[in-house]
């Protein structure tokens, strides 16, 4: 199960650029349930400027974008385990069909729901 993090926050502040990912993948490094994520560093999530970015995804199921996170704060890195194994066992991915973490509920800033596939057509 995926867990997206963003490369680049704080995007704009150059001096700490991509200190995000390194504080959070130390704070996730030894916990116990995150040996079945798999980290998966992005070089943007969209969520600029309000950094601190990661998000939930899986192929056929909605990405769910978290922002204004912490690194160095151990219960945002908690609830983005939390959050990554109730999103894999839900079906649709969908925030109203799992349960989200009482720290991150607060920091959604975006929901993508993903279209089916179109019927191959003249072009595949």
């Amino acid at each position: 199960m995926p867990l997206l993090i963003c490369r680049t926050c704080p995007r704009y502040d150059t001096a700490n650029n991509g200190r995000f990912s390194h504080t959070l993948t130390e704070a996730l490094q030894d916990h116990p349930a995150r040996d079945e994520i798999q980290l998966r560093y992005v070089q943007c999530l969209g969520g600029c400027p309000d950094d601190g970015v990661a998000a939930v995804d899986a192929p056929g199921k909605a990405r769910v974008r978290f922002t204004g996170l912490d690194a160095a704060d151990t219960a945002h890195a908690e609830a983005l385990i939390k959050a990554a194994h109730a999103h894999h066992e839900c079906a649709t991915g969908a925030p109203d069909d799992w349960e989200i973490p009482a720290e991150l509920q607060e920091r959604i800033s975006s929901v993508t729901f993903k279209r089916q596939p179109r019927s191959a057509g003249p072009w595949g």
